[in-house]
């Protein structure tokens, strides 16, 4: 087996940065949010309709990015969609009130997004199925940094500068992107593989997308373990802060436990998929995570002592990237000839679903961790029997593109 990253360390560092537009959006500017509240004289509640008005973004936008890149190539959606983002990024640094700031939280998810669904079409324009799946991990290995360092860098960004400080700081991140998408990034997508499409036969390839019952059940494992995380992400300041007496300034550090167990799987399944294959490993990864999901439930119906809860949540998070990178590959492999449109709506299942669990969490918050860790269970089952059933059967042929 070639040991080498295919593509070279340049592209996946690249794409890594694309990648990560999403969780330095989300997780950089959690620790503002009371400053933020007192700053705009507004409630706690108007402030997290500054993340669900990202997340509703983010879930959407990529519908229209993906079949846009299939049809005019990858590199002038990514111009248009990061320059959104870093206008969006400066519009919300100098917000005067709440209600533009959520505004302008929505465009920077539209900007954001671009980038990160199309950073999935790019590798599968380059590599086939399981390069492809071997690539994903290590991606995923590599932007699992962002998760892990955001809140910390984001803490301190605040002490020292303030919560608008946060925005610009991720507007210059966005100039970064779009300077490395002019150059070196190269377009992958040749022209003699580009759709013609209009927006009714856009429709009909996401038609076509649903109608593919392995394509569907890729998308639901990769959403459900997603889920699972996304749960964790909503959850986890309440039960570790306010429950389990934690220190908020300390809580960026065990934060970064759960994603050094995501860079943990990815690297493990980089490892393994070539030789065992992306449905082989799709099975390992849902099994690890309902069984870790079973584990957290224990943990929190118990309310058992925090390293225990953490040490179930390190190993259902040891599965999330592996199931991530495998059903995406086995997701692409279906419809490589409009990679950009399956990965847009890759995108949106991952982060509707996501947030649908974390507003679960909200929904039957009863001052305890079960409400949290029984949908962090609930994603893993789940992810499981999609497995089981859906995906049952022969793996898709192996494509020699």
């Amino acid at each position: 087996m070639n040991s080498k990253i295919p593509g070279g360390i340049t592209l996946l560092l690249i794409l890594a940065a694309f990648s990560a537009s999403a969780p330095m959006s989300v997780d950089m500017y959690l620790p503002s949010l009371p400053e933020l509240a007192r700053d705009l004289g507004t409630s706690s509640g108007q402030v997290q309709l500054t993340l669900s008005a990202f997340l509703l973004g983010f879930a959407f936008a990529p519908i229209v990015w993906g079949p846009l890149s299939d049809r005019y190539g990858r590199k002038p959606i990514l111009y248009i969609g990061l320059t959104i983002f870093v206008g969006a990024s400066v519009g919300a640094a100098l917000s005067p009130s709440i209600d533009v700031l959520i505004g302008f939280r929505f465009l920077q998810a539209l900007g954001g997004s671009a980038a990160s669904a199309l950073s999935r079409a790019i590798v599968r324009d380059r590599y086939g199925r399981e390069d492809a799946a071997r690539t994903l991990s290590l991606l995923f290995m590599v932007m699992s940094v962002a998760p892990m360092v955001a809140p910390i860098l984001g803490g301190q960004v605040l002490v020292f500068f303030g919560w608008r400080a946060i925005f610009w700081a991720l507007a210059g991140f966005g100039v970064i992107c779009l300077m490395i998408a002019v150059y070196p990034l190269r377009e992958t997508l040749a022209p003699d593989r580009r759709t013609t499409h209009h927006v009714g036969e856009m429709a009909k390839s996401y038609g076509a997308l649903l109608r593919n019952r392995r394509f569907f059940g890729y998308a639901l494992c990769q959403s459900l373990s997603f889920a699972a995380m996304f749960a964790y992400i909503a959850g986890s300041p309440f039960v570790l802060i306010e429950l389990l007496g934690v220190a908020p300034e300390l809580y960026g550090f065990l934060f970064a436990a759960h994603v050094v167990a995501l860079m943990a799987g990815s690297f493990i399944n980089s490892r393994l998929v070539t030789r065992l294959g992306v449905d082989r490993m799709l099975l390992i990864g849902t099994v690890g995570l309902a069984s870790g999901g079973v584990l957290v439930l224990i943990a929190g119906a118990t309310a058992a002592p925090l390293t225990v809860l953490l040490m179930a949540v390190v190993f259902m998070m040891l599965f999330v990237t592996m199931i991530g990178a495998n059903a995406t590959a086995g997701a692409l492999s279906e419809f490589s000839h409009m990679a950009g449109t399956a990965s847009g709506f890759l995108g949106m299942t991952q982060f509707a679903i996501g947030a649908g669990a974390g507003a679960l969490v909200a929904l039957f918050h009863d001052g305890t961790a079960v409400p949290l860790t029984a949908v962090m269970m609930a994603g893993g089952i789940l992810a499981l029997a999609v497995r089981l059933t859906i995906l049952r059967g022969s793996a898709a042929a192996v494509e020699a593109d």
